[in-house]
């Protein structure tokens, strides 16, 4: 048995039960799974959405499991942090699929694993909740199978690509449960920041709750931690920040054709050094 592995699944499965709340950042190569790690950090994770994005994906492709895994693989081997592989959504794959894909992840040294109800950018919709269901019994069995402990999250799109005529809320809490009952270790919703609607779903969730900030006006991590928030994950944030900071440095080099836009970048001695 992997020690390390073991010892990062149960960091993470403490951190996941832990009565503050957590930032799980979430990067899409090396360089970014390094740069965070430096940081004060206790686990990083991997975007499926970013690393379909960093690769030329449109958007209704889907990135392979074997993709998102070598990526995680990676940055399992270059990272001193638990690392959780975000493995997209159950839509079009198999129950056996998904376990296939949970064994791999385990095999490669990640400390956990999400998967979610749906599909990149929602081309396909929320799949029904006993199908989701056995995908989690799936990766849970996986995950016994091999004797590892890590965190198995279950991401519930439905805030985002419910189905029209009901209600997001409920639905969500509906999904969590079952999701939680069939060994789910946290339900992961994506797509509410507010922080009435935050602290009504945590008391609700039978199970660890983690939401996923995608907005700059979102309430501080002390804030959600006091609403009974377990986890803050960044999603896609990262890349769409960094782009953004990318795109206004084209911007002023283009217009003005000065070079200001190296005066916060990460000397190539010091990138080395994170690399090595």
């Amino acid at each position: 048995m992997n020690k390390d592995q073991e010892r990062h699944a149960s960091a993470l499965r403490g951190l996941i039960a832990a009565p503050d709340a957590f930032v799980l950042p979430e990067v899409w190569d090396v360089a970014s799974a390094r740069v965070i790690g430096d940081g004060k950090f206790q686990a990083v994770g991997t975007s499926a959405s970013a690393i379909a994005w960093s690769n030329g994906y449109k958007p209704h492709e889907r990135v392979k499991l074997e993709e998102l895994l070598v990526v995680a693989a990676r940055i399992v081997r270059g990272s001193r942090l638990p690392v959780n592989a975000d493995l997209e959504g159950g839509v079009g794959r198999s129950v056996s699929d998904v376990k296939r894909g949970v064994q791999a992840a385990i095999a490669i040294g990640c400390a956990g694993i999400t998967i979610g109800d749906g599909s990149r950018n929602g081309a396909h919709g929320v799949m029904p909740i006993d199908e989701m269901s056995n995908r989690i019994k799936a990766a849970r069995a996986a995950a016994m199978e091999a004797g590892m402990p890590i965190v198995v999250t279950a991401r519930t799109e439905t805030f985002q690509l419910g189905p029209l005529g009901s209600s997001p809320f409920q639905t969500a809490i509906e999904r969590g449960s079952a999701y939680l009952d069939a060994g789910a270790d946290c339900v992961l919703v994506p797509g509410i920041q507010h922080i009435q609607v935050v602290e009504r779903l945590a008391h609700a969730m039978d199970g660890p709750l983690a939401i996923s900030i995608s907005l700059s006006s979102a309430p501080n991590v002390d804030t959600y931690s006091a609403a009974g928030v377990s986890c803050v994950t960044l999603g896609s944030s990262l890349l769409r920040s960094l782009l953004g900071t990318l795109r206004t440095k084209a911007e002023e080099l283009a217009t003005f054709g000065h070079f200001v836009h190296l005066d916060r970048a990460i000397p190539q001695d010091e990138l080395e050094e994170l690399l090595r």
